[in-house]
């Protein structure tokens, strides 16, 4: 089996992250935008990151991806002034200003990586 490089595991990690972040953020009446508080289909959602720009630091980091609608996270740019007011009363300013103070630092992931988070979300699915 051939190896496939980094931006290729890069994908297939993003898809199944995706997906489980989508999924978590399910109920019985559907997918709530984490931004503006809109019910939407699982399908029709995105996934999308409170700090704006996919860093690599935080691109699989749960606390920081939640489901929102496509008009928050591509129209609005992620809604990031409802983001961030969420997320400090989810985690707290201590907590939100150390994940904005993490932007700095740089990650460069390997392919084995995110294999591995790969199979972590894949895994998580199915439980």
């Amino acid at each position: 089996m051939p190896k496939i490089g980094v931006k290729q595991a890069k994908d297939k990690a993003w898809k199944v992250f995706s997906k489980f972040i989508r999924s978590r953020d399910t109920c019985g009446l559907g997918t709530e935008c984490y931004t503006c508080g809109k019910w939407g289909n699982f399908k029709t959602m995105d996934a999308g990151h409170f700090q704006p720009g996919r860093f690599g630091i935080f691109l699989f980091d749960e606390r920081q991806v939640h489901a929102q609608c496509k008009r928050c996270n591509i129209f609005l740019k992620g809604n990031w002034p409802n983001y961030y007011k969420r997320m400090v009363k989810e985690y707290g300013q201590d907590d939100v200003n150390e994940m904005l103070e993490a932007r700095t630092q740089i990650k460069q992931w390997k392919t084995y990586e995110l294999e591995e988070i790969h199979k972590k979300y894949k895994a998580k699915l199915k439980s």
